[in-house]
């Protein structure tokens, strides 16, 4: 049986954006799905249970929400996609390892302005 939801690899980075001090964090999830828009599909489902809105809508490339809890911070969900972790060879051998299927996994880049 799969776990859903389960973080198969994350990676922190810190930039400035618009002025602003900004805490970026990717994950790769495996959220169950069975193809990439299936598997967004399933994330923003179980993060909408979590409280999070959806704030803009571009499927199948993309969904941003937000959370109430949070003013400032934002996710982006959207189909895997290897470039993302071209850089994050560590994130690569997990995907290997944990997944037989890469095609169906989910990319949540999440930040934080500071």
């Amino acid at each position: 049986m799969r776990s859903v939801g389960k973080v198969i690899g994350e990676s922190t980075s810190e930039g400035i954006w618009e002025d602003t001090n900004d805490i970026i964090t990717m994950f790769v999830i495996d959220a169950g799905g069975k193809s990439g828009p299936e598997s967004v599909n399933r994330a923003i489902d179980l993060l909408g249970r979590r409280g999070w809105k959806i704030l803009r809508t571009n499927l199948p490339t993309s969904v941003t929400m937000e959370s109430p809890k949070w003013g400032s911070d934002q996710l982006v969900v959207r189909p895997f996609d290897p470039v993302e972790v071209e850089n994050e060879p560590e994130i690569q051998e997990e995907i290997r390892k944990k997944s037989a299927k890469p095609a169906a996994l989910v990319v949540v880049w999440a930040w934080e302005g500071a």
